[in-house]
């Protein structure tokens, strides 16, 4: 029985996972407030979705020498817990990366950006300036499957800003609070991109809760 317990409280994050979160694609999602969403694959958002179109990428994404259609949907349902594992445990030092952007290459994406990120629809090389203060927002983010809650990103308070001050031990200045959560959508494409992380066995992470 014990045994039993513990692998149900454990996640296995393994290679594929890793490798489909390192070509997933950062987007914005218009609700409410806006906040950051993550895609696998832009066939998700069209009438590819679920063809073998769809399958054969998300395969070529996540590292398959065949196209196992019960594999694939394992691991799309497997994302937002390897998304989960990635922000809390994952590690990445304050810098300024650069980044081949895929949202480039996406035409619908310049629908939804907000305008401080609008040069994120034609920039094909993005370098971003990520701190700690990004950092503490993610490690504070709240999810709902692969997308940041809209209306309770970091929190309960009346005002997401509100909770961002209270996080980063800030005064909370709206327009500044404001303009640092449209940068969460390339700091999370650099997490993506960047963080390291290993395979292996980890606690379960209960979502839509701060991951620290």
């Amino acid at each position: 029985m014990l045994a039993g317990f513990v692998i149900a409280t454990m996640f296995t994050l393994t290679d594929k996972h890793i490798n489909l979160l390192r070509h997933a694609l950062v987007l914005w999602a218009p609700i409410e407030s806006g906040a950051p969403a993550v895609m696998i694959t832009p066939l998700q958002a069209g009438k590819e979705n679920g063809t073998p179109e769809f399958y054969a990428d998300v395969a070529k994404r996540a590292g398959l020498t065949s196209v196992d259609k019960a594999q694939i949907d394992q691991l799309i349902a497997d994302m937002p817990e390897a998304l989960a594992q990635l922000l809390a445990q994952g590690k990445l030092a304050a810098g300024t990366y650069r980044y081949d952007n895929p949202l480039a290459a996406v035409s619908f994406a310049a629908n939804a950006l907000p305008d401080e990120q609008m040069h994120l629809a034609k920039e094909k090389s993005v370098s971003f300036a990520f701190t700690e203060r990004h950092a503490k927002l993610l490690h504070n983010a709240r999810w709902r499957g692969m997308f940041m809650n809209p209306k309770r990103p970091y929190g309960d308070m009346t005002a997401f800003e509100r909770d961002m001050a209270a996080i980063l031990g800030e005064p909370e200045d709206e327009q500044k609070l404001w303009t640092l959560h449209t940068e969460m959508l390339p700091a999370l494409q650099v997490w993506l991109l960047k963080a390291s992380i290993a395979p292996g066995d980890y606690p379960r992470i209960e979502l839509d809760t701060p991951l620290m």
